[in-house]
Order: structure tokens, then C-alpha cells, then sequence
């Protein structure tokens, strides 16, 4: 059963792939679509060897005991800017659509706290206590006094 939806979604993927092709080659030619496939395909790559030196900086901090740059959500962040790089890297201009749209941080931080939701992994920037766990405190009043 699951081998024959990855190889629908895989076929689905491959026909949109040639239709986007087609379609950017009407609007701007042959060569000029070859031109733009070639330039995301860089992109991608360009983007990966950076990446690779933020993940050997990450490592080598929590080696010598620091604080580790992949905590707090970046770790989710960084593994979906290397899935956008590797869509930039993939031929076809509907992949590069979606990894154009994954390099902007609205939209990975979207798709992470829709990730986080479904998975039930709560926001790390969210505490939630239980009712008994806190009180409401009197607003103090402020001196109005000159000085």
C-alpha cells in the first residue's frame, strides 16, 4: 500500500516537474529556462557548503562544552533550510518554487510550528503551567511624586 502511494506522489511529481519546465520555456525561451534551472541549482549548492559550516560550528561548540547553536527550534529551522537547498539542487522549477519558498524564515516558522502542533512537541518559547502553578499579584501603584 505504501510503495504505491510514494510511487503516485513520485509520478505526480515528475509530470509537474515537466509541466512547470514547459511552461517556463514558453514564457522565456529554451535556453533562458536552462539559464534559471542551472542558477537554482547553484543556489542550492552555494547554500548547502554554508550550512555545512554552520552544523561544524554548532559541533565544534558543543565539543568544547558551550552552548550549542542548534537548540532552541534551530535545529528544525536548519534541517528545513538544507531541505530547501537540496529542492533548489533538484532539476525542475516547481522543487525550486518550493525551496525559494523555504528559504524565507516566515515560512519555515510556519511550517515549524505546524510540525511542532501535529507532532505535540510544544514551542519551546511557551511555558504552560498548570492553574495551581501561579497566581495573579496586585499591580502595584506607581509614585507619582517629583522629585
Amino acid at each position: 500500500m505504501k510503495s504505491k502511494l510514494v510511487g503516485a506522489v513520485l509520478a505526480t511529481w515528475i509530470v509537474l516537474e515537466i509541466l512547470c519546465f514547459a511552461l517556463v520555456v514558453r514564457a522565456v525561451g529554451l535556453l533562458a529556462a536552462i539559464a534559471l534551472a542551472l542558477g537554482a541549482s547553484l543556489l542550492g549548492l552555494s547554500d548547502v557548503r554554508r550550512l555545512l559550516d554552520f552544523v561544524r560550528a554548532g559541533l565544534a561548540a558543543k565539543a568544547k562544552g558551550e552552548s550549542s547553536a542548534l537548540r532552541d527550534g534551530a535545529f528544525l529551522d536548519g534541517a528545513l533550510q538544507a531541505l530547501a537547498s537540496i529542492l533548489l539542487i533538484l532539476p525542475g522549477f516547481a522543487s525550486d518554487f518550493v525551496g525559494l519558498a523555504l528559504k524565507s524564515p516566515s515560512v519555515r516558522q510556519s511550517l515549524a510550528r505546524r510540525l511542532r502542533a501535529r507532532s505535540g512537541v510544544a514551542d519551546p518559547r511557551i511555558i504552560d503551567l498548570d492553574p495551581r502553578e501561579w497566581r495573579r499579584e496586585a499591580r502595584r501603584a506607581r509614585r507619582s511624586g517629583a522629585k
